[in-house]
């Protein structure tokens, strides 16, 4: 197994800190800054947001590890994530859940509630389709490294539309922009490792990953199949 980290990438942590600091700016005004009160915050948000909190200090924390050659500790955090992701994957689910009682209280039309459901669907499955990858290739370190890099770029977009409405007050771009920069990044990322002849394929597919479930959601979410599928997922509801 090579367990080295690429020249390159010797800092990454940093851009964990970066994309987590973005996180926290987007959610200051609906939690983070609501401390230590947290009035209207319910318990599933608190675990929400420490059960994603943890995992940026793990992926701040991981390749530092293996920088310094703690690989017994790497791989023992490494099993630790296979409780932390299923259970931010549950955490996500009650969002939904929270999101999607919260519509029907306020009487929206259905199909606009079934359409509102996407965004915590394909966050679920962009972030577990990455993640699966990434454990798939825990042994090819090139690999494994990217598709974890890819995880955060996944989750950064809710944080990052946020930052645009609440904080430079660019509602009506937020939502492109949510999904541009993350996307754009990742194109960055492929164009890195192509001038320094790296393999670049995590990158590719994580990068399909994400625009196929960012573009779609300007034409799926109203269309008779997702509101079928929609409907299937809230009766877990």
């Amino acid at each position: 197994m090579d367990s080295s980290i690429e020249k390159g990438y010797k800092n990454v942590s940093w851009l964990f800190v970066a994309i987590f600091g973005i996180v926290v700016l987007g959610f200051f005004k609906t939690y983070f800054g609501l401390f230590p009160s947290f009035n209207n915050v319910t318990a599933i948000q608190h675990i929400h947001g420490l059960l994603f909190s943890t995992w940026f200090v793990l992926l701040f924390v991981q390749p530092l590890l293996i920088r310094y050659g703690k690989y017994r500790a790497h791989r023992i955090i490494g099993r630790f994530t296979y409780v932390l992701v299923p259970c931010i994957i549950v955490s996500i689910h009650f969002i939904a859940r929270e999101a999607y009682l919260n519509a029907v209280a306020a009487h929206k039309p259905r199909p606009d509630i079934l359409a509102g459901t996407y965004f915590q669907v394909y966050q679920i499955f962009d972030f577990a389709v990455l993640y699966l990858l990434a454990i798939i290739n825990k042994h090819r370190t090139p690999y494994h490294m990217r598709y974890m890099i890819a995880t955060s770029l996944a989750i950064v977009g809710a944080g990052m539309r946020r930052v645009f409405v609440h904080v430079l007050h660019m509602e009506s771009e937020a939502l492109l922009l949510g999904f541009l920069i993350p996307d754009l990044a990742l194109v960055g990322l492929i164009v890195y490792d192509w001038v320094k002849g790296n393999n670049a394929r995590a990158y590719i597919i994580a990068f399909i990953i994400l625009a196929v479930s960012h573009y779609s959601i300007y034409f799926l979410p109203h269309t008779a199949l997702w509101q079928s599928v929609a409907g299937y997922f809230v009766r877990f509801f």
